[in-house]
């Protein structure tokens, strides 16, 4: 004869089954039902996106421009030359900050574009390159069709993008060693970290415990559009939406003319 204890547990053994056979249907017809709500949102969201109003590449101008700029110089391989240098005559350190002079070397032209540069360094490691067009700066373009905005680029960009309370490492120590074409930077507090500046083609490769983490411009492709006047159409010339830019109704005219990066 089983015991009382036996049968209470033979019982409650009875009734966990009992329950699990209940429940298992219920937790599926659940997951199912979750399914298909899921499912149905995710279709009724896709088809509010209307993917006309958003640019391809082949539909953007500074993207075919970029683009194009890239192919060309992959074609080109090995023999492909960068256009940037910084001028190591030009760099300067203070209080964290880098300042010196990058030169877009034109093709075929005697004409060099001055890049003002601007690296700032900070103790938790991070740094910020900023690079800007003199005569953008200095408000000596043209502007098109009349207009009235401003002729230096957009320059607010830290109020957004940085994260509040990063401080400039004030101990930053650069040295500059024009035979060998690189500055080197020693910087950060927290997290010591090096940045060597190759200047000729200009090129970042930022180093910390000994390891390379990352390299600003290694496939030289760094490309900054410098400002020009609009030149008279001729044959043959192919629209890549520099000057004007239609899409989706709307005309953009470009008043500072091409200045992407």
């Amino acid at each position: 004869m089983n015991s009382p204890g036996d049968v209470l547990t033979k019982s409650a053994v009875r009734r966990v089954k009992a329950t699990s056979s209940i429940a298992a249907p219920s937790v599926l017809k659940l997951c199912c039902y979750s399914l298909v709500v899921f499912g149905t949102v995710f279709l009724q969201v896709a088809e509010l996106v209307k993917h006309e109003n958003f640019k391809t590449c082949s539909q953007s101008g500074f993207c075919k421009r970029n683009r194009a700029f890239a192919d060309n110089a992959t074609a080109v391989g090995s023999a492909w030359v960068s256009p940037y240098e910084l001028e190591p005559t030009s760099i300067t350190m203070d209080k964290g900050q880098l300042r010196g002079t990058i030169w877009k070397i034109l093709d075929g032209q005697e004409e060099k574009v001055e890049l003002p540069l601007v690296f700032s360094f900070y103790d938790q490691g991070f740094a910020r390159l900023q690079i800007d067009e003199a005569k953008r700066q200095k408000g000596q373009i043209e502007l098109r069709n009349g207009s009235k905005v401003r002729k230096e680029r957009y320059n607010e960009a830290e109020k957004w993008a940085l994260v509040p309370g990063l401080k400039l490492s004030t101990h930053a120590k650069h040295t500059t060693l024009e035979k060998a074409g690189v500055t080197r930077v020693h910087y950060g507090g927290i997290a010591p970290t090096e940045a060597i500046i190759r200047h000729k083609p200009f090129e970042v490769r930022f180093i910390r415990d000994g390891e390379v983490h990352m390299v600003l411009n290694e496939r030289n492709l760094l490309n900054v559009e410098h400002w020009r006047a609009k030149p008279e159409p001729k044959e043959g010339d192919v629209d890549n939406g520099e000057w004007d830019e239609d899409f989706g109704g709307a005309t953009d005219s470009k008043p500072r003319g091409v200045y992407s990066i």
